[in-house]
């Protein structure tokens, strides 16, 4: 090809990238280029204070031409970065404006937006129906919050959560995008991992820590605290043990050799952030599995942990929960009984008339101060999403945010038949969300909920596409089942898919819903 075609092959794809960029879209090149000049003079005279700011400028211009050029491109850059990177943006955080990460909150909400809006048919309307109801809740809460500008940034921040959930129906068509999806959650963990190496050897420790416990004891890597990565890791090495077992990482030695050593790998880093409640989720999932696929592996759960508690740090973690139990005059107490009196003192403080609606958003950091019997001058979160979420939005908010789960598995169901594997770990992966959530702040936890409902969202899309539920000439009302009898020559998308398949392999050489598309 001359270089007179490769610049026009090149300028081709450009153009194609700005989707035909018209003179308003100009106009908002050139409003952007007075804003990206005002933030320059902003910037350069914070600089003193935080050096990083300096690197926020070339960041926003590097996201926003590649936001213009490719959304695809710029969601998945994002996704494969955005963790490992968390220590820049926790740097570039600012009081009033948030910093870099919240300017990526908007774009993920602003992308799935001009995504959603070409083509609204491609979700379904069950994955309308998993968050609509929460967040309308949230929104409701907005209304009487005590501190409505914290509760309407991390209202979009919960927002962005949703945005990534509903785009991932756009994502997934078949089992190959389902796994270029896995793949992208699997390499995101690398530089988290990384990172998480680096400051161990540096003897960095989490920024914060709960109530009580000693900030040198606990790992929280990349993030300011050592449950989000806990949970992180959790939910990798869930996806990891998934491709690892259905064949989808590769079948060799060498790649069987190193995925092992990753997985081990991060659960020795989970294990570094003695974060109990991100143990027990990896066990459940991995007795899960055990119970319904693989029997030998309970035997390697049982020498697992009896070797576990040789390590002095796991075994004092474990016994902890023991000691401090009552809550007596100068007494230590344990985490889980720290909790428990939080939990009592809010309930106690709440007026009755306020169990339907609760006190509004962000209220219960605003006022534990008042009700905690232990606050000691600082405000406190619920360390309970399901706490936090009654005193907040009351049985209502109570309701809706159980509907995300019980939402979420019902769409995961129809995997059961024909990807046993994967709607396995799936639900696993949810079930231990949930039951943290009782005793966490997970709402709390952005990055981390960004990758664990993108991950369900993958998975819900190609579940849809099986069940039929993507097809808007199959969509069924909420809680009706299709009809037993078919006409004569008719098929059920779902009988499509073999329920039974070779052992050892999770996918079929070939893929009976290419042919199903065809046939129509």
């Amino acid at each position: 090809m001359s270089a007179v075609g490769r610049i026009s092959s090149a300028w081709r794809q450009w153009q194609d990238g700005l989707d035909g960029m018209s003179l308003l879209g100009v106009a908002g090149l050139l409003a952007g280029a007075v804003a990206i000049g005002v933030l320059t003079v902003l910037i350069g005279g914070m600089a003193s204070e935080k050096p990083v700011l300096l690197a926020v400028l070339p960041l926003m211009l590097v996201t926003a031409f590649l936001f213009l050029y490719s959304r695809e491109a710029f969601l998945l850059v994002v996704l494969l970065v955005r963790a490992g990177a968390n220590p820049v943006f926790e740097e570039t955080r600012l009081a009033a404006i948030g910093g870099l990460g919240g300017l990526l909150n908007a774009l993920i909400i602003v992308l799935a937006g001009i995504i959603i809006a070409r083509d609204p048919k491609r979700v379904p309307r069950i994955a309308w129906g998993v968050w609509l109801p929460f967040i309308a809740v949230q929104a409701l809460g907005l209304g009487y919050s005590p501190d409505p500008v914290q509760a309407v940034r991390l209202y979009l921040g919960q927002l962005s959560v949703v945005a990534l959930f509903l785009v991932s129906f756009y994502l997934v068509r078949d089992e190959a995008d389902l796994n270029k999806m896995l793949k992208l959650v699997t390499w995101s963990s690398v530089p988290v991992a990384v990172v998480t190496l680096i400051y161990i050897g540096l003897g960095k420790t989490a920024g914060s820590v709960d109530g009580f416990e000693a900030a040198a004891s606990r790992y929280g890597g990349p993030f300011p605290h050592a449950n989000i990565l806990a949970f992180y890791l959790v939910l990798s090495v869930g996806v990891i043990f998934y491709r690892w077992k259905s064949g989808l990482a590769g079948r060799g030695v060498l790649a069987t050799a190193t995925v092992v050593l990753y997985l081990l790998l991060l659960v020795g880093l989970l294990f570094a952030t003695k974060t109990r409640s991100a143990w027990i989720s990896v066990l459940f999932i991995f007795v899960v599995y055990g119970v319904f696929r693989e029997r030998r592996y309970l035997v390697y759960l049982v020498i697992g942990g009896m070797l576990a508690m040789l390590v002095p740090e796991v075994r004092e973690r474990v016994v902890g929960l023991a000691e401090g139990n009552q809550v007596v005059q100068y007494a230590k107490l344990n985490s889980f009984a720290w909790r428990k009196l939080l939990w009592n003192d809010a309930l106690s403080w709440m007026a009755t008339w306020r169990y339907a609606f609760g006190y509004g958003a962000e209220s219960f950091l605003y006022h534990s101060q008042t009700f905690f019997s232990m606050a000691g001058g600082r405000s406190w979160g619920a360390h309970s999403a399901v706490v936090q979420v009654f005193f907040e939005y009351g049985a209502l908010g109570v309701a809706a945010y159980a509907w995300i789960f019980l939402s979420t598995a019902r769409m995961l169901r129809p995997l059961l038949r024909v990807r046993f594997l994967l709607a396995l770990i799936a639900l696993a992966l949810l079930l231990a969300n949930f039951l943290v959530s009782l005793s966490d702040n997970m709402l709390s936890y952005l990055i981390y909920n960004w990758y664990f409902w993108l991950t369900m969202g993958v998975i819900c899309a190609l579940s849809c596409r099986i069940a039929g539920a993507a097809d808007p000439r199959q969509r069924r009302p909420w809680g009706i089942r299709p009809s037993r009898y078919r006409p004569h020559g008719t098929r059920d998308p779902v009988s499509e898919f073999p329920a039974t398949l070779p052992r050892g392999s999770e996918f079929p050489t070939t893929l009976p819903m290419r042919g199903m598309e065809r046939a129509r």
